[in-house]
Order: structure tokens, then sequence, then C-alpha cells
């Protein structure tokens, strides 16, 4: 197996010679039609994944996949609703200021921003269908992942799980439901107003229990409900498929939400080390992470010190500096987390103007190899606390 590593050379903006697959990343500056763009890749990747869980995965009775990859999953939809509302509101709203103002209003809400979408183009719901469903299923979004953050991460801000009990998930209203959304929504970007085409849609909620055994996704296990682990692995394992789509099936387009997942995964995995594994106080690592947020740099910073200790390296090895060099380079691309799925900051500063030139072979490996090395450090010292209990627990015997 091609099990991928911590290298010394690792260099993010590397291109090979021989390399097949470049990817030239370039927006236009027009934020309406980078947002377009952005929704429709990160739709297209959902629609890759979700597609690949109820056919291939369902088949081969993949549990596995079929419970971990939802958060991942769920998280591409949403994110394509989000970033499609927004283009819609930017193809009226043209004034740098006021479009601020609108995002500094509607965040990451889904109901809010179908709302805004509304009154700025003038449109009414009342007589429409598709209109109201919409919007009760955005409104039934919102209440559940308001922030945008319930399927990043194991609990939100509240330290509050979203899925308190065992919770069997059909895949099927999951698709069918965030397609009716994204289509009746693309129609207003398309020609300004509601669509009158029927759509097979389920009743308007995000979570629908219930459809064929190996098409559901079943999370909420007791033992892992406030756990890191579903979500690093669902981002990191997707992340994994996305990579292999583009090069087998050269859909360059899913670039960014590839990225983007890799990107959470370093996240995830980072604060899972600091909360779950480090001997650090847990309301102390809680309150680490909340202060650093998506620094990952921050995030390295709070936890190196422990990983040198208990890793107790020959004096020759150089994997902690070595991983310091993907620490940096990662926190130097994208500071604030939101590179991958925007294509501008939230002062709407447009990123890649100038286009930059990736392997998406090269990029994918960095991303890999460091959640790689975040999960071995992870088990090291799952080990060891492990170790110090039990012979705690054996001297307390004695």
């Amino acid at each position: 197996m091609d099990y991928k590593w911590i290298r010394p050379d690792m260099n993010l903006y590397h291109i090979g010679g021989s390399s097949k697959y470049i990817i030239t990343v370039a927006n236009s500056g027009s934020l309406d039609v980078d947002f377009y763009k952005y929704a429709q890749n990160f739709y297209e990747a959902a629609e890759t994944v979700i597609h690949y869980l109820g056919e291939e995965a369902a088949e081969n009775q993949d549990i596995a996949k079929l419970d971990l990859w939802y958060f991942a999953t769920v998280y591409l939809y949403r994110q394509s609703l989000e970033l499609l509302l927004k283009a819609s509101i930017f193809q009226v709203v043209t004034d740098t200021t006021d479009r601020k103002d609108i995002i500094g209003q509607i965040r990451h809400d889904l109901k809010q921003s179908f709302e805004k979408l509304i009154e700025i183009r003038g449109l009414t719901i009342d007589e429409n269908e598709n209109a109201k469903w919409v919007l009760d299923y955005l409104a039934d979004i919102s209440r559940i992942d308001k922030e945008s953050d319930m399927f990043r991460y194991p609990f939100g801000s509240n330290f509050k799980a979203l899925f308190e009990k065992q919770t069997h998930i059909s895949l099927a209203a999951t698709h069918d439901n965030m397609n009716k959304a994204y289509m009746v929504i693309k129609e207003i970007y398309d020609v300004g107003a509601f669509s009158t085409q029927n759509y097979e849609a389920y009743s308007p909620r995000l979570i629908i229990e219930g459809g064929h055994y190996y098409q559901q996704s079943v999370v909420g296990y007791k033992y892992s409900r406030n756990s890191f682990y579903p979500y690093f692995s669902s981002y990191s394992e997707v992340g994994n498929f996305l990579k292999d789509k583009i090069i087998t099936q050269r859909k360059s387009n899913l670039f960014m939400p590839m990225c983007y997942l890799y990107r959470n995964a370093v996240e995830l995995g980072l604060k899972r080390v600091i909360v779950e594994d480090s001997h650090i106080d847990n309301a102390k690592a809680i309150r680490v992470t909340q202060k650093k947020k998506h620094s990952i740099l921050g995030l390295w910073n709070s936890i190196a010190g422990e990983i040198r200790e208990y890793a107790n390296a020959p004096d020759d090895d150089t994997t902690l500096e070595d991983t310091q060099q993907y620490i940096q380079t990662f926190h130097d691309f994208d500071q604030s987390s939101d590179l991958f799925r925007y294509p501008c900051n939230k002062n709407m500063k447009p990123y890649f103007l100038k286009a930059r030139k990736f392997d998406i072979e090269n990029v994918a490996s960095c991303f890999e190899e460091l959640c790689n090395f975040l999960d071995a450090v992870d088990s090291m010292l799952s080990e060891i606390k492990d170790y110090e209990a039990e012979m705690a627990s054996y001297y307390d015997y004695y």
C-alpha cells in the first residue's frame, strides 16, 4: 500500500514535471458568478458522494461509509445552498458595502438568506408551492444548523451534540430534498423567478428517518456522541474519495470541495488530539479549541510540546520539524478556513484573482500525509493515557 506519511521535502505548490493532474484556480472577481461556480462545484461533490453511497456502498453493504460519510456529505450540500443563495443575492446587490452588510446580517443562516433573497427580488411565496416548501425546509436546516457547524464538528458552541440518540437517516430523502432546494433556488438565479416544475421530495425536513437498511446513515451512537473521530474520518475519507474521482474521471471542478474537506479534517484531527487525548484539563482543552477556532497553527502550538515529550523520538528524527512545515504552510495559505469554501473573504475581497496552478495529486498528498500523522498521534496519546489509567487503578487497588 502507498501509505502517505510526513516527508521532509513537503511543498504545497510543487508541480511535477510529468504530472497529469494540473489545475489552474482562477476567479473572475464578479462575486455573483464566482459564488455560483462554487455552489455548482460543492453541489456536484455532494451528488457524487451520495450517489456512490446509495449505489456502490449500498450494494457492497459498506456500513462504515454509509454511516461515517454522512457528515461531510450533508455539509457539501448545505454549503452549496449557502453559496447559491448568496450568488442570487449578489446578482441584485452590487455595492460592496451593501454586500458586506447583508452578509453580516445573514451569515450562514439559510432561512434568513432565503427571506432576504425574496425581499430584494420583490418575490412572493404565497402562491408557489415550491417556494413555500423551500422556506420550510431551510427553516428546518436553520433550526438544526444555523451557524453551519453541526455537521463539521461533534458539538456546537453550546457543547450540545446534534444527535442525542441513535438515528437511522434516509439517504434517499436527504438526496431528494437537497436536490429540490438547490434546483428551486437555482431557478431564481437563472431566471429571477420561482420554478413551477414538480420535484420529487419528502416533507421539508433535513433529517428524515427510515428507508432501505443499506441506504441509511446511522449516527448518534452513544459511545461516540461527542467524539471527534466520526467527523475526522468522514472529512478525511470523503476528501480521499473526491481526489480519486478528480483523477479517474477528470472532475477538476471538485478540487475546492476536496481541499476544504481535507482542511477541515486537519482542524478536526488537531482538536481531537487536544480534547480527547492530551493531558490538558478537559475544560481548558475546550477553551483552547474555542480560542484558536480555525487556526491550524494555534491549535498545533497548543499540543506540539506534549507530542514531542511523549513521542520520545531519536535525536536524528525530523518528523516533528517536518510536520511543523506542513502546519505553517496550511496556516499561511488559509488562516480563516474560508479560502476553499468561498470565493472571497468577509470583506468581499476576492480570492484567486491571479491565476494559480496546483498539482492536484501533490496537494491531496500533503493533506493526506498530515491527516495520517494526526491519526497516529491520536493513537499514541490514547494508548499512553490508557496505560496511565491502568497503572493508577493498579496502585489504587494495592
